[in-house]
């Protein structure tokens, strides 16, 4: 019997992230700056961020994320990783 081969598309993260497409700002310098950005997704460690300026934010900061009724959820963040328009973060604290 041979085996299936696995999907290359298969979430291979522990625990997987969801697809979202939520607003969500980056709050830092003590909340005197801020940046708008979308959540691509999310998991109860951490997320995708997307949005132009990335680059301008520090190592940790607050990310407020909005679910579309006013309301919004707030992690302590910090970058894991940056390419281009896109960065991956870790819910820290």
């Amino acid at each position: 019997m041979i085996a299936a081969m696995p999907s290359p598309f298969t979430e291979k993260r522990s625990p997987p992230r969801a697809r979202r497409f939520l607003r969500a700002r980056c709050v830092f310098n003590n909340g005197a700056s801020t940046l708008d950005v979308t959540l691509r997704d999310i998991s109860d460690l951490g997320a995708r961020i997307a949005g132009d300026a990335l680059i301008a934010l520090p190592p940790s900061f607050e990310l407020r994320i909005y679910d579309g009724v006013g309301r919004s959820a707030v992690r302590k963040a910090r970058i894991v990783w940056l390419k281009g328009a896109t960065a991956g973060v870790e819910f820290v604290g």
